[in-house]
C-alpha cells in the first residue's frame, strides 16, 4: 500500500476565516462539511482537534460523532485525535491543575471513543515546562525539574489510561518542546505509542537527533507522523520542500519499512495541497502500492 496521507480538518487558522464584519459567523460553521472538503481533495484519514470542543462549542458534539462514525463506515476512512493542548497543564506543580487536565483528556477520549481513532496523541507537559527550559538554571537543576515534569505526566497518563480503559499503545506521545530522551523512559514504562512531529524535530525543540536519527531510535512505537517542514532554530509548520525536511529519504524509509499508519500534514489546507503536489512531482513512489 502507499503511504496514508491525512489531514486536520479545521485547523486553528481557519477560525478567522469564521469572522464577518468583526463578528463570528456561525453559519459556516460545520465540521462535517469540512471533512467532505477533504476527503474530496482525495484525503483517507483526518486527525480531530480536540480543542475545537472547548474553543467553538457545539461543532463538534456527541451527535457529529456519530455521524462521522457512519461517514467513517461508507468510506473507508481513519481518524486520529489530538487531545486538547491549549490552557493543559499535565506537569503541572499544583495537583488540582493535573486532575483538570487529566479529565479533559478524559472526556475528549470518550467523545471520541465511536471513531476508533487510530490514536489519541498527546503533548504530556505544557507551557510550564517550556518556562522552565528556558529559564537560566545549571543543567544538573534543569535536568532535575525537568523529570519531575515526566514523573507527573506519567501520573496523568496512567489516570487516563485506567479511567477510559483503552490500550495504553492507543496514546501517542507527541516530541514536543521537552528533552524526549527525558520523557521516553515514561513512554517505555506505560508502554505508549509515540507520534513523530518532523517540524518540531527540526525547530529543535525535542531534541538533537536528526529526523532519520529518530525514526530509526524510536520507529517501533511511532504509530503517525505529524508531517510539515522545518528548520533550527525554531521554524516549523511550513510545506514540505521548503526547509530542511529530508522528505525523499524520510518517506522511502516508511515506505520501505510498510507503515500503515497517518501522516497528517499540520498545515492550512492550501499548504497541504501544495505539499502533496511536491511528494507527487518528487516522490511518486511513495503512493503507489508495492509490487511483488
Amino acid at each position: 500500500m502507499g503511504l496514508l496521507f491525512g489531514t486536520r480538518p479545521f485547523e486553528f487558522v481557519d477560525f478567522f476565516s469564521l469572522f464577518q464584519d468583526g463578528k463570528l459567523d456561525f453559519t459556516k460553521l460545520n465540521y462535517i462539511e469540512v471533512v467532505n472538503k477533504h476527503m474530496s481533495a482525495g484525503f483517507k484519514h483526518f486527525e480531530i482537534n480536540g480543542d475545537l470542543v472547548h474553543v467553538l462549542p457545539g461543532i463538534i458534539t456527541p451527535e457529529v460523532i456519530k455521524v462521522l462514525a457512519e461517514i467513517k463506515e461508507q468510506n473507508d476512512i481513519s481518524f486520529s485525535v489530538h487531545l486538547p493542548l491549549w490552557a493543559i497543564e499535565p506537569a503541572a506543580f499544583a495537583s488540582q491543575i493535573r486532575k483538570a487536565s487529566a479529565d479533559i483528556f478524559i472526556d475528549c477520549i470518550n467523545l471520541t471513543k465511536p471513531l476508533d481513532p487510530v490514536c489519541w496523541v498527546i503533548h504530556p507537559t505544557g507551557a510550564l515546562t517550556v518556562e522552565f527550559i528556558n529559564l537560566n538554571l545549571p543543567d544538573f537543576a534543569k535536568r532535575v525539574m525537568l523529570s519531575q515534569f515526566s514523573s507527573y505526566a506519567a501520573e496523568v497518563i496512567k489516570t487516563i489510561i485506567t479511567e477510559t480503559e483503552i490500550s495504553s499503545r492507543k496514546i501517542a506521545v507527541e516530541n514536543i518542546e521537552f528533552p524526549f530522551e527525558i520523557m521516553y523512559p515514561i513512554i517505555e514504562q506505560l508502554d505508549l505509542s509515540i507520534c513523530f512531529d518532523t517540524g518540531h524535530q527540526l525547530a529543535g525543540f525535542s531534541g538533537k537527533d536528526s529526523i532519520m536519527e529518530f525514526v530509526n531510535k524510536y520507529y517501533n512505537r511511532i504509530i503517525e507522523l505529524h508531517l510539515h517542514d522545518g528548520a533550527y532554530p525554531r521554524i516549523d509548520h511550513k510545506p514540505l520542500g521548503t526547509q530542511n525536511l529530508p522528505t525523499r529519504d524520510l518517506l522511502l524509509k516508511l515506505k520501505e519499512n510498510e507503515f500503515s499508519g497517518p501522516l497528517v500534514y499540520e498545515l492550512n489546507f492550501d499548504e497541504i495541497l501544495q505539499s502533496m503536489d511536491f511528494v507527487r512531482k518528487n516522490i511518486p513512489e511513495v503512493l503507489k502500492e508495492n509490487s511483488g
